[in-house]
């Protein structure tokens, strides 16, 4: 039937070729195949054994050592009726590998006393849905592209002397254009932390209870935005070294001793945040940047419609807003350099009501 099919009704070569590569993909998909890795089993047996666009299952169950997915294999953890399948390395080197580009791990609890959670040095893959806890980094990328880490839960957790380490939640080194989405860091050196790492995106995360919570070194034109730093013990967000060209906006940074630091970091545009109750709410060091929207709003105070540019909501600010347009009179000035020329007399939720985009972002 297959060869009917192919013979019938074609004359002309560029046809049997388009066919034929039509027939290479389906059965190429059809080859794909489902493993599935029981309790007491090996997960590394079964990568081994995989073939490229295979998922592996891992059902529920304590699986004991380190994983190297070195093959394009999604590595999904099945709750089959005892929770999440957990990955106890014990390993100082880490728990797991990923080395083969175009590969996933989802849904599995990791735990490391002694190293790593996850650590990666290849590019196009998924990690999602995992809760992570390591005495190393939680997630670490090593020049690693256009990886998607969404909805995890990174914490640093360390017992005895490793106590005295210290490691990050997610970090990203090297690492260019990654979605980092919805995830919680919390308990590590730094929270989220990329190193001369650009053009990534860090979206709705959580960065609590860290000693630093968002902090980017000599690292450019990345996007942070609408994520949560609170009760982080140094700086809520940290721009610092030579950062460029990066966008801060509509992020709660609430309750560390700095809200936002910048240290020798210029161009960067913020705004739209709202710094609340900081010991600190804003340190700006050799560094001149935007602290407003780069184009016009359209927004509502008190009832009325207004159109202009936004700056930030500052708890500390005590200036007034004599024509209730919603921005306080006189800017709102840094310690030792920097101030905001249109500081928000309340928090962006309140007063932005606006659809509008900046760098592929909606605001409001």
């Amino acid at each position: 039937m297959i060869k009917k099919v192919f013979c019938s009704g074609i004359k002309r070569p560029g046809e049997i070729v388009s066919l034929i590569l039509i027939l290479f993909l389906i059965c190429g998909s059809a080859l794909a195949a489902t493993i599935t890795v029981q309790s007491g089993e090996s997960i590394q047996e079964a990568i081994d054994q995989a073939r490229s666009g295979d998922v592996i299952e891992v059902m529920s169950g304590t699986y004991q050592g380190t994983l190297d997915i070195k093959k394009e294999v999604a590595l999904m953890g099945i709750d089959s009726g005892e929770g999440m399948p957990v990955i106890d390395a014990g390993s100082i080197l880490g728990s797991v590998f990923m080395t083969a580009n175009n590969s996933q791990i989802s849904g599995f609890k990791i735990v490391n006393p002694n190293g790593d959670g996850i650590d990666v040095t290849s590019s196009h893959n998924m990690i999602s849905n995992n809760t992570i806890e390591a005495c190393g980094a939680a997630i670490y990328l090593m020049v690693s592209d256009k990886n998607k880490i969404v909805n995890n839960n990174a914490s640093v957790r360390c017992q005895g002397v490793m106590g005295l380490l210290s490691s990050d939640g997610i970090m990203l080194a090297h690492s260019d254009e990654n979605i980092i989405e919805g995830n919680t860091a919390s308990g590590a050196s730094m929270g989220i932390y990329l190193y001369y790492s650009h053009n990534n995106t860090i979206l709705n995360n959580a960065a609590l209870s860290n000693d630093h919570g968002i902090a980017i070194k000599g690292s450019r034109d990345n996007i942070i935005q609408e994520n949560r730093a609170i009760g982080n013990k140094e700086e809520g967000i940290g721009l610092l070294n030579g950062c460029s060209g990066n966008t801060v906006t509509k992020n709660n940074v609430t309750g560390n001793s700095i809200g936002i630091y910048l240290r020798e970091s210029n161009h960067n545009t913020i705004y739209l945040n709202d710094f609340i109750d900081n010991l600190q709410n804003a340190l700006s060091s050799d560094s001149e940047n935007i602290w407003h929207s780069p184009e016009q709003v359209s927004y509502s105070s008190a009832g009325k419609s207004y159109t202009g540019l936004l700056g930030n909501y500052w708890s500390d600010y005590e200036g007034n807003d004599s024509d209730g347009d919603g921005l306080g009179d006189a800017s709102h000035s840094f310690e030792y350099d920097g101030q905001d020329d249109h500081p928000l007399m309340t928090p962006s939720s309140d007063l932005i009501k606006p659809k509008m985009t900046h760098k592929g972002m909606i605001i409001g």
